[in-house]
């Protein structure tokens, strides 16, 4: 018999995960369902524009629903897609939402494609919470976390399943040197090692609540 049980990753139910949620909406119109889900439970925060990209960049929030128009131009001439290419680089466990209407040009696809879904304006209220709350579930969910590893890496660590196994090993530990360990020994693109690291510390961090 042993005295020590794996460390697993903590099964939280949903009405927990809304709880903690922080949602924030970054678009310069009204945001038309704040009270519908501030009635079901959900905390929402509404900016018109980029009030504090370093807050962006933490990962304070959970999700983000971000703009094409209107948003970000102090910051990028791209708007919201100049704010969401910053965060895949700077956060990449970051949930975005491309949140826009539905009828925009190609040269826009870009946004959409780096974005974790998409959402015409247009939708009602069903719609938006459908979305929000499969990405919520995804948030607390050790996959997810994973996945963006797996992501991150590319072509630069290509045994995944080694990889993958050393992730969810040091996620559930709670300590990162073996993967950063691994990472190192595979690849000397530095960027990388500190992008894998950043997302198991969100992991973790999560894992901890």
């Amino acid at each position: 018999m042993s005295w020590f049980s794996k460390p697993s990753w903590p099964d939280y139910p949903f009405d927990e995960i809304k709880k903690r949620a922080k949602i924030l909406v970054v678009d310069d119109n009204d945001f038309p369902y704040d009270k519908l889900f501030s009635r079901d439970g959900y905390t929402f925060e509404k900016w018109n524009d980029i009030e504090n990209l370093p807050k962006l960049e933490s990962g304070y929030y959970d999700i983000i629903l971000l703009d094409i128009n209107g948003v970000g131009l102090n910051e990028s001439e791209e708007q919201g897609l100049g704010i969401l290419k910053h965060l895949r680089k700077t956060s990449p466990s970051q949930i975005i939402i491309a949140y826009s209407n539905a009828d925009w040009p190609l040269k826009y696809q870009d946004f959409f494609d780096m974005a974790d879904s998409k959402l015409d304006k247009r939708k009602d209220y069903i719609e938006f919470k459908q979305v929000v709350d499969k990405l919520l579930k995804d948030r607390f969910s050790l996959g997810f976390y994973v996945d963006r590893i797996i992501k991150a890496a590319g072509n630069s660590i290509p045994d995944t399943d080694k990889l993958k196994k050393v992730a969810i090993d040091s996620i559930l530990g709670k300590n990162t040197k073996k993967l950063s360990k691994y990472i190192e020994s595979n690849t000397e693109k530095k960027d990388i090692v500190q992008i894998i690291l950043g997302i198991a510390q969100v992991a973790i961090g999560l894992a901890a609540l």
